[in-house]
């Protein structure tokens, strides 16, 4: 194998990722997401209030607002296969462990 080929491919892979990143966090997106998820939920507060106040029937349904589910095959196949990958290393790196304190 060329490692010198391979450390190149790393290097240079870590670095575009690092872009997205670095790019997703700097366009906002993710701010505004959590900025309306705290609006909506002040919404809801203020209409909870209004209700008791009134002394209107109170039903925990009326104030909690779904989030939509964007799951598809593509997302749960990533999601299980990312599960499998994560059990994997976990038991390896337990395994490995072990390995050094008995041997230490």
């Amino acid at each position: 194998m060329n490692y010198k080929k391979i450390f190149k491919f790393g290097i240079m892979f870590l670095f575009i990722m690092f872009i997205f990143i670095y790019a997703i966090g700097s366009s906002g997106l993710y701010e505004y997401k959590l900025n309306e998820k705290k609006v909506l939920t002040e919404e809801q507060i203020k209409n909870f209030e209004n209700d008791v106040n009134s002394g209107n029937v109170i039903d925990i349904t009326d104030y909690i607002i779904p989030e939509k589910d964007y799951d598809n095959v593509f997302t749960k196949t990533n999601r299980k296969i990312s599960q499998y990958i994560s059990r994997g290393f976990e038991e390896s790196f337990k395994y490995l462990f072990r390995y050094i304190d008995n041997n230490i």
